[in-house]
């Protein structure tokens, strides 16, 4: 009977290895298919498509246009946008910064948040939708990635 048992214990440890192989091989070709599911839709996406690929955890520059066309004019509305926006990102990609509360939701009393908060208003929703889409997508770093 312990022999049979021994037997058993081996069979089910072969049939668990092949389901561990089987899971690595799927989830490799999942991978390659999103991957390459990332890139056709790059190539198709345009202004009226209605599926297209999101860099997550990219801050939208349209709400840090909007405040920057409100306080400034002429030529400085585009160059405080580019500055603004490539401020926060980096803020955003900086790994050192966790405005995450326990349970992983963006600590609104952050001091860099109450700060932009006050100075450019509605523009901190894109920095705090941007920092939950890195820690959702990519939580292990802290750079944007494609998603469909």
């Amino acid at each position: 009977m312990l022999e049979e048992e021994r037997c058993e214990l081996e069979q089910l440890g072969d049939i668990n290895s092949a389901l561990i192989i089987k899971e690595r091989q799927s989830t490799y070709e999942l991978q390659e298919a999103h991957t390459e599911l990332i890139k056709g839709f790059r190539d198709l996406s345009g202004e009226g498509s209605v599926i297209g690929v999101k860099r997550m955890g990219e801050v939208d520059e349209k709400p840090f246009l909007k405040v920057c066309e409100q306080r400034f004019n002429g030529e400085n509305v585009g160059l405080q946008h580019a500055m603004l926006c490539s401020e926060w990102q980096k803020n955003i990609n900086d790994s050192a910064w966790h405005p995450f509360k326990l349970v992983e939701v963006v600590d609104d009393e952050d001091d860099k948040l109450k700060k932009l908060s006050k100075e450019l208003g509605d523009v901190m929703n894109a920095v705090k939708t941007a920092l939950e889409e890195l820690n959702d997508f990519n939580p292990s770093g802290r750079y944007s990635v494609p998603a469909l």
